[in-house]
């Protein structure tokens, strides 16, 4: 029986990357932030300043501010919101050099608004006018209470600059301000780079690898963090793999004749109690590395949560779930977010099969099922993106055999405070 028959959360979450750690789970995409505006002491005035040399003899100061999110995308009060989401796609367009992992606005502001289960604080340099960096800070609040994850991003025009290290500081200062003793990050990284070199960054799982020479990767070294575990970001080309499927679900209908499939939008009302079991069973059974996380505590009131967040989100969860015939309990599932303002890409979010069910192709079947649905309901649909460990070998064969592809890496960063 295979270890793993889980796929790992989906990194559109941590501001880009959206997931279940809270409502939102890390990477993501994937996180969440304020709804409203925090009042007290959590909503000061947080302004860092500091003087950096350039490469020349002249200086230049940076403050750090903190972005306040607007009551919607074309409000009146949301035009720095928009910038920093624009800066936020910049970002990734300079990493990847196309749109796939960006975010509509109406999407992030759905997902960056504070909840009972999470908080995120965003933070920015302007450089002059221009805002040029940006930086984040995420506290879960039901598990993990020692853990917040950070980021600080900034163009590659403005790098070297200092402006990252303040925008690190920045989110470091309101995590040990909660009381918060790890840090969590991540990295991004186009395939193409030779894993194998002699001075690659091996994780702690002693699976993948990251080039040494990235300046994201100097960056989170310098900074004290080590490689708990390397991601592989894949893509699905729907219409040159298709053709394949057929076979592939007759064999997982053969293998799995004792379990029905159901296709969702979204939890019903009568499923939740039931999906919170199985999100509560995804948070320990996906692989890690050295750094673990701790077990999520679901229940249907967390569900709700999550699909009224994503509504908010402009976001629709595609769920297709196996249920065994003979005790009538829901054993597996898997899920697509498609984004109604960028429906042609879906986010493969998680999917798992219980440890009991697992041997009966329903990895396979389920994933087939909402692969078929998504093409289905949205005539537009181009793509899926997902992300796995590494090292979870069972769940990356399923995925390349219904045609993924590897496009590029994460890697999955931690530093324990002193």
């Amino acid at each position: 029986m295979p270890k793993y028959e889980v796929l790992a959360r989906s990194k559109s979450r941590k501001p880009e990357k959206i997931g279940h750690r809270g409502l939102t789970f890390r990477r993501t995409h994937r996180c969440s932030a304020p709804s409203r505006p925090r009042e007290g002491a959590l909503f000061f005035a947080l302004h860092f300043a500091c003087t950096v040399r350039e490469t020349g003899p002249m200086t230049a100061q940076y403050r750090v501010q903190r972005l306040r999110l607007p009551s919607s995308v074309q409000g009146d009060d949301a035009r720095e919101f928009r910038e920093f989401s624009d800066l936020t796609d910049a970002v990734e367009r300079q990493i990847w050099g196309h749109d796939d992992r960006c975010s509509p606005a109406d999407f992030r502001l759905g997902v960056w608004r504070d909840t009972r289960y999470e908080l995120t604080s965003l933070f920015f340099v302007r450089d002059g006018e221009r805002m040029v960096g940006r930086a984040w800070c995420q506290l879960p609040l039901k598990e993990d209470l020692t853990r917040a994850t950070v980021r600080a991003e900034v163009l590659d025009a403005y790098a070297g600059r200092g402006i990252g290290r303040l925008l690190l500081a920045a989110a470091t200062e309101e995590a040990t301000r909660h009381g918060r003793s790890v840090l969590s990050s991540f990295t991004e990284h186009p395939a193409g780079f030779d894993a194998g070199a002699p001075d690659a960054v091996v994780p702690s799982t002693g699976t993948g690898a990251l080039p040494a020479a990235a300046r994201s990767v100097a960056f989170a070294l310098a900074a004290g963090f080590q490689l708990s575990q390397v991601e592989r970001f894949s893509e699905l080309l729907l219409a040159e793999h298709d053709a394949g499927w057929p076979a592939l679900e007759a064999a997982a209908a053969a293998a799995g004749a004792d379990y029905e499939v159901l296709v969702w939008e979204g939890v019903p009302r009568e499923g939740r109690e039931e999906m919170a079991g199985l999100l509560s069973r995804m948070s320990t059974d996906i692989p890690y590395g050295v750094d673990r996380y701790e077990a999520a505590t679901w229940d249907a009131t967390r569900v709700e949560a999550l699909e009224e967040q994503l509504a908010d989100a402009g976001t629709l969860p595609l769920y297709a779930v196996a249920r065994h015939r003979a005790s009538g309990r829901l054993v597996a599932y898997t899920a697509l977010w498609i984004r109604a303002a960028k429906a042609e890409i879906a986010d493969q979010d998680d999917t798992l099969v219980v440890a009991e069910h697992r041997g009966h192709s329903l990895g396979m079947l389920i994933k087939l099922a909402n692969l078929r649905a998504y093409r289905e309901r949205f005539p537009e649909a181009r793509k899926v993106i997902t992300f796995n460990a590494e090292e979870n070998r069972h769940m990356l064969a399923i995925n390349e055999a219904l045609g993924f592809r590897p496009a590029g890496y994460d890697g999955e960063w931690y530093r324990r405070l002193a």
